[in-house]
């Protein structure tokens, strides 16, 4: 029974944990139109090649490569910039400024993008 009842506790005492760990579609799409819309445009879309300044590397349409990794990858990304996972420091760090949950915020955002959840 002392079992059962440490199981239930940690169970209990973890739930907050879990929910936190959920992002919000609508706070990430403003952190994005304030953080992320300069390079990687208003829909997710990449840079716009039409414009004559051009970045040294190509930026990705985040509707077509957010849907192919995990939530994880992208956290990363957002949180430790490109550098974090092994890409290029182009995409700067914004663990700095945004907090994790609004870091999750973002990926949520990035997720309704392409219309998908992984």
């Amino acid at each position: 029974m002392k079992v059962l009842s440490l199981l239930f506790f940690f169970l209990f005492m973890a739930a907050p944990l879990f929910a936190q760990l959920k992002g919000d579609a609508k706070k990430g799409q403003d952190l994005y139109l304030e953080k992320c819309i300069l390079c990687h445009g208003s829909q997710g879309q990449g840079w716009d090649w039409s414009k004559k300044a051009k970045p040294p590397i190509p930026v990705p349409d985040l509707a077509r490569t957010a849907p192919k990794q995990s939530d994880q990858y992208l956290f990363d990304v957002v949180k430790g910039g490109g550098e974090a996972v092994g890409k290029t420091r182009f995409m700067p760090p914004f663990g700095f400024d945004l907090s994790d949950q609004e870091v999750r915020d973002i990926v949520a955002y990035m997720r309704a993008l392409g219309g998908k959840t992984k």
